[in-house]
């Protein structure tokens, strides 16, 4: 038996497991006590990794569609198809015509996300969809608006807060979300132990809000009215922006929000007007006060609205940028400085329904048009890569025609899933514990700083999914897969290409540096470790290759429990920020306008439907697991009591959910977690059959009902919570 230790892949929290392993197999998993950052805690998810490693139903030979199934392929074989595919595609139609979906799990594989990078690099193509426009976007919108940059995502420093004040967001369950807050029940603990108070704003008491100290109903959707009673409540009892901050627009954006009633806020949201002025009062009276929001005030038709007022009431606070409230993490990987050329929205527009184009992606409101409105510029081809967009995204229905109609389909997957089925050739992904982890994409959200990497358990039985991006990057210009020789030569030209990117950054530590000299450093290495070693070398923690004493990507391989880099420091507003003169803005037009928008929409009538995840679900993935799969008795839409009594419906029965896109069965719950008016069905079910997954069980597609032009206008986010349904019972026939 040998010991392991590993960085769990499947969220961004990024949990320390060890692992014994007799031989190639995995016996056991439990959380590492010793990790510097998550302590010994691990959900169920990452205790089961050990059976996603060893499932025989996991995809590990790649396959070509043959009539109405598929064949086993070699990869030579399957590279060859896709390029000469590709060719015919891109010949007949465009280089537009060619579309990329990424998946919620490429944010957490460092070797698939840099080589899809590279491969859609190679593309040239605009068509670029993902998860992140399904329920993140506005709040990094919200941010580019604010600081210029979409990254500086200021999270609660929740070990020194006193009053956290959070919206739409179940930590509990999601270990954080664009916040990475492993062990979170105990960070409430230690917050209730030493005064502190959290207040959760909800439609649903949420396995978070049953630990705080207050939990308040609200109307789904009507976070933004809210947000700007609070800010006016303070300001109306004497809070105004304290000194220091560099601010542009300040004034304006009050004036607009003055158009607002309180009264109004009341009406909207369903909160008295009396908990409306005891959480400003209480926000006014705490030392360390923080707001936080996430998916909840994201996935409606103010998302990018909501999470930009969230910050701006951190701002009046003083809370910004301070201890004991938002603060700004740091992580040792240095992404290359981005020069802001203004807000990155909007350069280009959908061919259809004209969504901006926002932060290099179109929102994925927009793929089922794209592929089945005939036109220049029509997809005809989708890479999917570790993604499953008929589950996740809005009008399944006809997202799910148009899929079939595509003349080439390839997904980059674990497993057999709802939109493989369509696939002309499935790729198989490597196991979590045959490929390294470092969380470079959210690894500056964390609650504290750290610098934690582990390498790969086993060897790979395959190629890994950088050597996957980086053939098909090769295939995309030569229609086959690469030789062993063109594959280094290829990597080694993205290497390169990134140390000559960090070099002409001037925020990098080795700006200026010889390229040959940065080239020899990092060899004889290879793989996507190269790149890290790189990233982290020239980071703020790192060596900068001989300039000083620092981090390298060897020397945390060697610290399997991680090296703690200490508190997120206060201070760092100037260096996040990226609006030329270096200011924030306050005032930006599309916030100005939204806010016109928020004031003349109408309220949502009778019963809304929002979602709900738990802690054995993950999105649509990992329900084969023994340990995490779930019958239909998951799959059940909560109600409140008093809804149930009026629609004469009772505990198991069996419901009809429908709304103006589709229609759903699921059996009902009653449950008093629910604010009256508002029922939720979990997301990530579907009622597909015959995905090769023994024991996945179908459940109610909570995206059959979501409309896509249904949006927050800014970011073209479809709003998936605060869904008009109507919900009857279903009458067994004799």
């Amino acid at each position: 038996m040998a010991e392991h230790y590993r960085i769990c892949s499947i969220c961004e929290a990024g949990c320390g497991l060890r692992l014994e392993a007799d031989g190639r197999r995995v016996v056991e998993i439990r959380g590492n006590t010793d990790d510097v950052f998550s302590q010994g805690h691990s959900c169920a998810k990452g205790l089961a990794l050990a059976e996603l490693d060893a499932d025989p139903d996991r995809l590990r030979t790649p396959l070509i569609r043959e009539g109405n199934g598929f064949r086993e392929a070699s990869w030579d074989e399957a590279f060859r198809y896709i390029g000469e595919r590709l060719e015919t595609v891109r010949r007949a139609y465009s280089d537009q015509s060619v579309a990329a979906y990424i998946g919620n799990p490429t944010a957490h594989n460092v070797g698939l996300s840099f080589g899809m990078s590279t491969f859609l690099g190679a593309l040239g193509t605009r068509q670029i969809y993902s998860a992140g426009t399904v329920d993140q976007v506005p709040k990094q919108l919200a941010c580019e608006l604010l600081f210029g940059n979409d990254m500086a995502i200021p999270v609660p420093d929740i070990l020194r807060a006193d009053y956290v004040l959070m919206l739409g967001a179940n930590p509990v369950v999601s270990n954080g979300s664009l916040w990475l807050v492993p062990k979170v029940r105990d960070r409430i603990r230690e917050l209730k132990a030493r005064g502190g108070r959290l207040v959760i704003v909800d439609p649903r008491r949420t396995e978070s809000a049953r630990l705080a100290h207050t939990h308040h109903f609200i109307r789904p959707g009507s976070d933004a009215w809210l947000l700007v009673a609070l800010i006016q409540r303070l300001r109306e009892s004497g809070a105004a922006l304290p000194p220091g901050y560099p601010i542009a627009g300040w004034q304006a954006l009050m004036t607009s929000l003055d158009t607002v009633r309180v009264e109004d806020a009341c009406t909207r949201t369903g909160l008295a007007l009396s908990t409306i002025d005891d959480l400003a009062r209480e926000l006014l009276a705490a030392r360390n006060p923080v707001v936080y929001g996430r998916v909840g005030t994201t996935l409606q038709r103010f998302g990018t609205l909501t999470s930009f007022l969230v910050e701006i009431l951190n701002l009046l606070l003083g809370a910004l940028d301070r201890e004991g409230g938002a603060m700004f993490p740091e992580q040792p990987y240095h992404m290359p400085f981005r020069p802001s050329d203004g807000v990155h929205r909007g350069r280009y527009a959908s061919r259809v329904s004209a969504y901006p184009e926002v932060l290099g992606q179109m929102p994925v409101a927009a793929l089922a048009e794209e592929i089945d409105t005939p036109g220049d510029g029509q997809v005809r081809a989708l890479f999917c890569f570790a993604g499953n967009p008929l589950v996740s995204n809005p009008d399944s229905r006809r997202l799910e025609r148009a899929l079939e109609s595509l003349e080439l389909l390839v997904c980059v997957d674990l497993y057999h899933n709802e939109t493989s089925r369509f696939a002309h050739v499935i790729l198989p992904g490597t196991s979590p514990f045959e490929e390294g982890h470092y969380d470079h994409f959210l690894g500056a959200m964390g609650y504290r700083n750290a610098a934690r990497y582990s390498p790969p358990v086993f060897a790979p039985e395959q190629p890994d999914e950088w050597q996957v991006g980086l053939s098909l990057a090769f295939a995309s210009r030569h229609g086959r897969g690469p030789s062993p020789a063109e594959l280094a030569e290829t990597e080694d030209a993205v290497v390169a290409g990134a140390v000559s990117a960090l070099i002409a950054d001037p925020s990098s530590g080795i700006h200026g540096a010889d390229l040959q000299s940065v080239m020899a450093a990092i060899e004889p290495e290879r793989g996507v470790e190269r790149l890290l070693d790189l990233g982290v070398r020239a980071g703020r923690y790192g060596d900068h290759f001989g300039r000083r004493e620092g981090l390298t990507l060897a020397q945390m391989a060697a610290q399997p429990n991680g090296i703690d880099l200490g508190m997120p420091r206060a201070g760092r507003l100037n260096e996040v920020l990226q609006h030329p003169g270096g200011h924030i803005d306050a005032a930006p037009a599309l916030i100005l306008e939204d806010l016109a928008r928020l004031t003349q929409s109408l309220p949502t009538e009778g019963l809304v439907l929002v979602g709900r995840r738990s802690t054995r679900m993950n999105n649509s993935w990992l329900r084969n697991l023994p340990m995490l799969a779930g019958g239909t008795a998951l799959c059940t839409l909560h109600m409140h009591q008093q809804d149930a009594a009026e629609h004469s419906l009772e505990d198991g029965d069996v419901v009809c959910i429908r709304s103006a896109t589709g229609e759903v069965q699921a059996p009902v719950e009653i449950t008093d977690s629910m604010m009256p008016g508002v029922v939720s069905l979990p997301h990530g079910f579907s009622e597909a059959q015959n995905l090769r997954q023994r024991r996945t069980r179908p459940g109610a597609n909570y995206n059959v009902l979501a409309a896509a032009g249904e949006v927050d206008v800014p970011s073209g986010t479809s709003a998936l919570n605060g869904i008009s349904v109507a919900v009857t019972r279903l009458v067994e026939t004799a």
